[in-house]
């Protein structure tokens, strides 16, 4: 996750903590997107980590977490956005998501060599409809931060984010059509070296609970409870 999502997962957790868990003991939660980050601070003690699936089920074969822990929590897909104040096209078909970036000067998202992000899920979008080396020439790879401000600032035409990670001066045109989305799935487990205490396990299954989804969806990402999670029954 970048250090949006992991705001936004902050501060869910902070409401989260404070209307649940306010008697139980501190519960220490590591919330990162990149696995080499990830290993480097878990050797440090948290009690309970947020994962994309690829690098929680790295950390799991590494026997980083506590057996049987890990629960689905949330997934989010990929949204087309442009400069605020513009021109919104209609991006609800594949054919009309197709003739849309065609018709684009140019267009923006992550590194498509970087599994399970918003790039990766756009550029096999991309390639599903075709045209992935048509409009090469036009298409540019950059961090969210980036991105997101040449779109602002109309330096580029379409930009294709995580719909939990919209930034500031752009619109959503809509959501890449079903046929072509595909979705970050994030996941929380306990730590084997963290805290041995109930409290960190009591709170990770409240993170997957239905009490807790409307957290998730006021963060633009839709909760585990409402589709059929990835690893149904952790």
């Amino acid at each position: 996750m970048r250090s949006s999502f992991r705001t936004i997962v902050v501060s869910t957790l902070t409401l989260i903590l404070s209307s649940t868990l306010a008697s139980a003991a501190e519960v220490r939660v590591l919330s990162v997107g990149s696995t080499q980050i990830a290993a480097k601070a878990i050797e440090k003690t948290f009690d309970a980590v947020i994962l994309s699936v690829p690098a929680m089920e790295s950390h799991d074969a590494a026997g980083d977490l506590a057996p049987m822990s890990r629960v689905a929590l949330a997934r989010v897909g990929v949204a087309v956005v442009v400069k605020e104040g513009g021109f919104v096209p209609d991006i609800s078909t594949p054919e009309k998501l197709k003739a849309t970036v065609l018709a684009a000067r140019s267009l923006i998202y992550t590194d498509p060599a970087t599994p399970n992000t918003s790039g990766a899920i756009t550029g096999a979008a991309l390639a599903k409809l075709g045209i992935l080396d048509e409009i090469k020439g036009k298409t540019r790879h950059a961090a969210l931060t980036v991105g997101g401000e040449l779109v602002a600032k109309g330096e580029v035409e379409l930009g294709f984010f995580n719909l939990s990670e919209i930034p500031k001066g752009v619109t959503v045109a809509g959501a890449l059509p079903g046929p072509l989305q595909g979705y970050t799935v994030y996941e929380a487990a306990v730590l084997s070296k963290g805290s041995t205490d109930q409290a960190a396990t009591a709170f990770v299954k409240y993170l997957a609970s239905a009490p807790a989804a409307a957290h998730w969806e006021a963060a633009k990402l839709e909760p585990a409870t409402t589709y059929m999670p990835t690893r149904a029954g952790r």
